[in-house]
């Protein structure tokens, strides 16, 4: 993906951002928000799961090791990390990275919750 000029304006002015979209150790290039990145990066991820209704995020981490240029390619990727069923309920844990000419510039790690209807103990899924 590469998030464009217009993408992260857009975004500074939904959460009402007035900061320079520059980064002077850069030169002044274009920036993208942090945040943007992240909800970028997280909501393909969350699509590409095809989350039934009623998942519920319960947990996130997120760390950003650089800044991502307006309109450069960011490599994104999604693991299933851990998968189980306690008391009816299906944990997933998801790592997702977005790299940025072979450097990383974001890693998060997200876990989900979805009920399981009649799941009951022993009933095969990982505990």
């Amino acid at each position: 993906m590469a998030i464009s000029a217009s993408d992260a304006a857009s975004y500074r002015a939904a959460v009402d951002d007035d900061a320079p979209p520059s980064n002077p150790a850069s030169g002044g290039e274009h920036v993208v928000p942090p945040m943007a990145v992240a909800a970028m990066v997280m909501g393909a991820a969350m699509e590409a799961v095809e989350l039934p209704a009623g998942a519920v995020h319960t947990a996130q981490e997120i760390e950003f090791a650089r800044p991502v240029e307006e309109g450069v390619p960011l490599a994104c990727s999604a693991t299933v990390v851990s998968n189980s069923v306690r008391r009816g309920t299906r944990f997933i844990v998801l790592e997702m990275l977005g790299v940025d000419g072979g450097e990383t510039a974001l890693s998060a790690r997200s876990t989900i919750a979805i009920a399981v209807p009649d799941a009951l103990p022993g009933d095969g899924a990982p505990q």
